[in-house]
């Protein structure tokens, strides 16, 4: 069965039951269960707040801290933890895709929601530690949370739409994922803000050079910076995002999206042949 939107949708029953199989799954592999989802984010939080500030004495102008790196690191796992299952998951399932006909898409997205709603659980947690330290959460700012959900979807989801295509053709491509996410974990702004890239490029000698001015823009470019920033926007500063990185970031969702169902529906009609 070809892998398109209306098919999808015609089958949207077994999509939903794929997608809780794999929330029952990944809370039975552990003794929390559910309540992992939101110990997990909460820990990963300390861990960093403590080596960052406790430790190295950084993140001052960051305060409360704990908030600010949660904005970030939230996305960035859903991001890494759904690429990371996609390129594994028609490899992983190759008995079920020769053996019965369906759109075989939905195993890559079965693995996006079934991240989102993990994220959404650490969503709370973000929430609540935004209270805790009394961040500003004022309407406003706050109503850009739903389409900034919205953009992260979309864009997890062709980026892992893409992934799960070579996944199937490169056998050991999550294992070089693993270290590419890492590396973007620290070059993309989870631990710092986008402020300090701007600061680094445009003060003292380097900031004279020309091509020095343009590099904040092209670092803004990285759909990731934009969703941090608007996280941040939202829930540290109160604050709206300005409208150019709106635009950018919801073309980028946009066009990867298209460009990862164009890609995998061209190769859904080749699956088999490299499984």
């Amino acid at each position: 069965m070809i892998s398109n939107w209306s098919n999808l949708v015609a089958r949207r029953d077994l999509l939903r039951e794929l997608t809780l199989a794999e929330l029952r799954a990944q809370s039975q592999e552990t003794r929390f269960g559910w309540l992992w989802w939101l110990v997990d984010p909460l820990i990963m939080m300390l861990i960093y707040w403590g080596v960052v500030v406790g430790i190295f004495g950084r993140g001052e102008r960051y305060t409360p801290y704990p908030v600010f790196i949660l904005c970030a690191m939230l996305p960035w796992k859903h991001f890494t933890s759904s690429i990371n299952a996609s390129a594994k998951i028609l490899r992983g399932r190759d008995s079920l895709i020769k053996a019965i006909a369906f759109p075989t898409m939905a195993l890559p997205l079965t693995i996006v929601f079934a991240g989102f709603s993990n994220f959404l659980f650490g969503m709370v947690v973000l929430l609540g530690t935004a209270v805790v330290f009394e961040r500003p959460l004022e309407l406003l700012p706050m109503l850009q949370l739903l389409p900034l959900l919205v953009l992260q979807l979309l864009l997890v989801t062709g980026l892992a739409l893409m992934v799960a295509c070579f996944g199937a053709l490169v056998r050991d491509l999550s294992g070089f994922l693993t270290h590419l996410t890492r590396m973007g974990f620290y070059l993309c702004p989870t631990l710092y803000g986008v402020d300090m890239v701007a600061e680094r490029f445009l003060s003292g000698a380097l900031g004279e050079q020309a091509w020095a001015q343009w590099i904040p823009t092209l670092y803004m470019a990285n759909p990731f910076a934009i969703l941090f920033t608007g996280y941040r926007e939202a829930l540290f500063y109160g604050q709206l995002m300005e409208g150019q990185w709106w635009a950018l970031l919801t073309l980028e969702a946009l066009v990867l999206l298209f460009a990862g169902y164009r890609l995998y529906q061209y190769f859904d009609r080749r699956v088999i042949k490299f499984l």
